[in-house]
Order: C-alpha cells, then sequence, then structure tokens
C-alpha cells in the first residue's frame, strides 16, 4: 500500500495564528467563489421578467379565446387579471364575429359575456347547445350552478331540470370536464337524482377522458370507491385493486378510501391505514377513524381520543357533521339539539344525507333553527322534485311541523297531492285531512 506522503507543517507559526490563517483562507476562497456565481433567487419574492401581454389580432384570436380560458399559473393582481379577462372577452368575440357558424365559438363567446347581459349569453348558449356544442351544454349547467340555485323565490335562467339535461347532454358529448362532473353528481346528489350504477359508468368515462385540469390519480381514487361498492364481485375487486394501486402510488385519499372500503373485512388494516392518513388528509380520515375508535374496531377503543381528534381540524365539514351527531347522541358530548343542528347542517353543504337529516330535526324539534332557511328549503325541495327516497315525506313532514322557519300546510297538502299521484298511498289519509280543512 503506498503511503501518501506527509505534509510539512509550517512551523514558522504559532498554532492557534495558523489555525486563523487556514479559516480566514477558506472564508475568502468561499466569498469568491460565492461573488463569481450568477445571482439565483427562490421563493416568492423571486423576480421575474415580466412576459409582454399578447396583441389581439385576427390571426391569434381562436387562439387566444382557448388559451386565456384556462386559470393562469402565474400570480396576477387585479389590473391583471381584468386586462386578461378583458383581452379573453375581446378574442372571442372577435374569434366568434369572424366564424358565426362555428357552435364553440359562439358558446366561448357568450361565456364571457357581463353577467349584465346573462340573458343574452344563455340564448345564445342554447342555440350552441342546439348545433351540438358540448360546451355550450356544459355552461348552461355551469350558469345554474353559479347563479340560479339556493332560493325559490328568485325565477332561475336555468331551471334545475335543464341544467340536469344539459350535464347529461355535454357528457354524452364527450365533454371531460362534464363527464367528471356527472359521476360526482350521481354519486352525492344535486341537481341530479343519485344512482351509483351510473356513477361508475360515468367514472370510467371520466378516466377514459379526463379533462386537463384533472389529476388522473383523483380520477381513478373517485372510480375505485364508487367500484368498491358494487354489488358485482368483479367490480368490487377491480376497485380494491385500483385503491391498493393508487395508495402505493401515494394518491391524495386513496389511503382513506381504501380504508372505508375493507373495513369490514379487515378493520386492523382500514385503521392503521386511517392512522397513516390522518395527517396528509386529516378532513377526510379522521371521522372514519373516530369512528373506529369509539367502536373498538381494529384496535383498542379510545372515545376521549375520537372526540379529540374531531375536535382538531377546522375545517372539515366531515368532522363537524360527526360531532353534530355525537352531540345529539348525547352520550360522548352533551346533548345540545340546537348545535347539533348547526354542524350537520354544516356538513350539509356537501353531504346529502347530512340536508335530508337536518330537515327530519328541524320537523321532529320545531324550536330549532338554521341560519339560512331559503337554502335548506330550496335544496328539501329539489331533493323531492328529484324523488329521492324518503326527502317527499321529509318535506312534508317539516311544512306540517310548527317550527317557524318553515310551517306551511298549503304548502305540504300540495306536496301530498303530488305524492299520491306519483302512488304513494301512504299519504292518501293525509289528503282527505287536507281537503276536509
Amino acid at each position: 500500500m503506498v503511503t501518501p506522503p506527509k505534509i510539512p507543517a509550517n512551523d514558522s507559526l504559532p498554532p492557534a495564528t495558523r489555525t486563523i490563517a487556514l479559516w480566514s483562507g477558506i472564508f475568502a476562497a468561499l466569498v469568491v467563489a460565492v461573488l463569481s456565481l450568477p445571482l439565483v433567487f427562490s421563493g416568492p419574492g423571486q423576480p421575474k421578467v415580466a412576459q409582454p401581454e399578447p396583441v389581439l389580432t385576427p390571426q391569434n384570436a381562436i387562439e387566444l379565446c382557448e388559451q386565456l380560458f384556462e386559470e393562469p399559473k402565474e400570480y396576477l393582481d387585479g389590473d391583471a387579471k381584468r386586462r386578461r379577462w378583458d383581452l379573453h372577452h375581446d378574442a372571442c368575440k372577435m374569434a366568434f364575429e369572424a366564424n358565426p357558424a362555428n357552435a364553440d365559438l359562439k358558446a366561448a363567446y357568450a361565456r364571457n359575456l357581463p353577467y349584465a347581459q346573462k340573458g343574452e349569453a344563455i340564448a345564445m348558449l342554447r342555440e350552441a347547445a342546439s348545433q351540438g356544442s358540448g360546451e355550450a351544454y356544459f355552461q348552461l349547467y355551469e350558469h345554474h350552478r353559479s347563479w340560479d340555485r339556493g332560493d325559490l323565490d328568485k325565477v332561475p335562467l336555468v331551471t334545475r331540470a335543464e341544467a340536469d339535461q344539459a350535464l347529461r347532454k355535454a357528457a354524452e358529448l364527450g365533454h371531460p370536464a362534464a363527464t367528471s362532473r356527472l359521476a360526482a353528481l350521481l354519486d352525492r346528489g344535486t341537481t341530479v337524482k343519485r344512482d351509483p350504477a351510473a356513477a361508475r359508468y360515468w367514472a370510467e368515462r371520466a378516466v377514459e377522458n379526463p379533462a386537463k385540469s384533472s389529476s388522473k390519480g383523483g380520477l381513478l381514487v373517485m372510480l375505485g370507491s364508487l367500484l368498491v361498492t358494487s354489488d358485482k364481485p368483479e367490480e368490487r375487486a377491480r376497485g380494491l385493486d385500483m385503491l391498493e394501486r393508487t395508495t402505493q402510488a401515494g394518491v391524495f385519499g386513496a389511503q382513506r378510501e381504501l380504508a372505508i372500503a375493507i373495513r369490514k373485512e379487515n378493520p386492523v388494516r382500514a385503521r392503521e391505514l386511517l392512522e397513516e392518513a390522518r395527517r396528509p388528509d386529516p378532513g377526510g380520515a379522521i371521522v372514519p377513524l373516530a369512528e373506529m375508535l369509539i367502536a373498538g374496531e381494529g384496535g383498542p377503543a379510545d372515545p376521549k381520543r375520537a372526540v379529540s381528534l374531531l375536535k382538531g381540524p377546522r375545517d372539515s365539514w366531515m368532522a363537524k357533521g360527526m360531532l353534530g351527531q355525537l352531540m345529539l347522541e348525547g352520550k360522548l358530548l352533551p346533548r345540545d339539539i340546537q348545535e347539533a343542528v348547526n354542524l350537520i347542517d354544516r356538513a350539509g353543504a356537501w353531504d346529502f344525507d347530512a340536508r335530508m337529516q337536518v330537515v327530519r330535526l328541524l320537523a321532529e324539534y320545531p324550536e330549532t333553527q338554521v341560519s339560512h332557511p331559503k337554502g335548506t328549503l330550496y335544496y328539501a325541495v329539489e331533493a323531492a322534485e328529484l324523488d329521492e327516497p324518503g326527502a317527499m315525506a321529509a318535506l312534508i313532514a317539516l311544512k306540517l311541523s310548527a317550527n317557524a322557519q318553515f310551517q306551511d300546510r298549503p304548502g305540504a297538502c300540495k306536496l301530498i297531492e303530488t305524492a299520491v299521484s306519483r302512488g304513494d298511498q301512504t299519504m292518501a289519509q293525509r289528503l282527505a285531512d287536507c281537503r276536509a280543512n
């Protein structure tokens, strides 16, 4: 083995001085090296060269109309956003005026009209839809979703029934965003009637044809979570495999959905998965984990920890809803019907079953109230109109109750007539009572 030569020591300097000299030299070298590097910035304060705003011409109008529809990836201040919106509007207008027979350009221009011209915009969207534009159909649904819901006293420009049919037609025409939206609504309700089999069908189509803004992994998680609820063993097996693979790939929400799917057959693993998912997915994983902790599934019962976990996330509608259920029961938390209604009502913004439970609670406990009665009534009427199971009976009971926010006997009697006409003979005696009084 070759021994490296020894470096002769510089005996001319004392050890302390040699150390100072050594570090001084290293520091000087580092300074020179750093100063010689090009300036690099990172983080939100990184200066960027301002990109020149595009100039609209007849040649690039169609391109800009399509390009500016997508959300900008970079930060824009208020003035820049306004200029971008104006440019988008002008580009779509120029493109449409040069190609008035193009249904998609007509839809794009209508979509960019200001709200004051929404009547004109809706007329243009209906015309473009009749020409076969999937985007026009989707924008009709979007108008209803954004502007026409939540208040029965307001006359909608696009009714729920029209929005329902428009969304379905857009999906049939292969519109990617409409396809995934339809799958989600068929699963959770609102605007369209829930239909698990149809939700699975359209979720498959959404995975095959994802929208630009969607996550392929997220769509696979949605599809997997729907397939595992199927009565067909082969579909459930596909769903489990999908959730296993997306869990291994680290897709957000996959662990939670896999745990829910296997909770009955393998509670130990389900609880382990939920424990792992608790931090990255507190809004979704904590509720099923809390249920298992309370029931002692997959491990020792720990109801105190369950309640503590539920009180942790401030913005989880699922956690708020379960806290409401616990207050309603009055076992782990003090019984408080009004606060239970408040919390379950918050969950009802996303959960159909929670919305309908609030309707039933308001009838059962007429002294309780909700903060937005118009919204509660709107979605209860919508569910009854869609003939969701139990929705008509719950709405009738609410209108016949003594609840000051919702008492409406004449309205209840009209609904009873509708229920009987649909074949609900359990309402026959109530209809007779209505006619007698």
